[in-house]
Formats: C-alpha cells, structure tokens, sequence
C-alpha cells in the first residue's frame, strides 16, 4: 500500500504541476514497489560475461552487493 500510495501519489503530483517533487516520489514508490526484485536481475547481470566483470569493480561492487541482498524471503 505504502509503495502503491508514493508512486500513484507521484503521478498525481505531477499532473497539477509538480514534476520534480512528482517524480522524487515516483521514483522512491518505484523501488519501495519492486526491491524484491532487485536482487534477481543483480544475480542475473553478474552472469552476463561483460556487465557482470562491470559490476565487479571496486566502486560499483560494494554498491551492487547492497541493492542485490534480499532481506525478504521471496
């Protein structure tokens, strides 16, 4: 409900005329929506030969291990 209310919350706000409020919380409905996803594509990426050698540099990894843990059993 909360993910649902922030991204159609966001949609709203930008057709009055907010766009840039709007879409901050467009996107934060957007991740809040689809998190326990994230860690699948991050899995699915780190097998594809060359974006997954690009995850694994030092400033990218540390980043990419954050977004790809699953705190939620799916």
């Amino acid at each position: 409900m909360k993910a649902t209310g922030f991204f159609l919350g966001g949609v709203f706000v930008v057709l009055i005329g907010w766009p840039l409020i709007g879409m901050i919380f467009e996107i934060y409905g957007f991740f809040l929506l689809f998190r326990g996803f994230f860690p699948v594509v991050v899995g699915f990426i780190r097998r594809v030969p060359v974006l997954g050698s690009l995850l694994n540099l030092p400033g990218i990894r540390s980043f990419v291990d954050k977004v790809g843990e699953s705190n939620n059993m799916v």
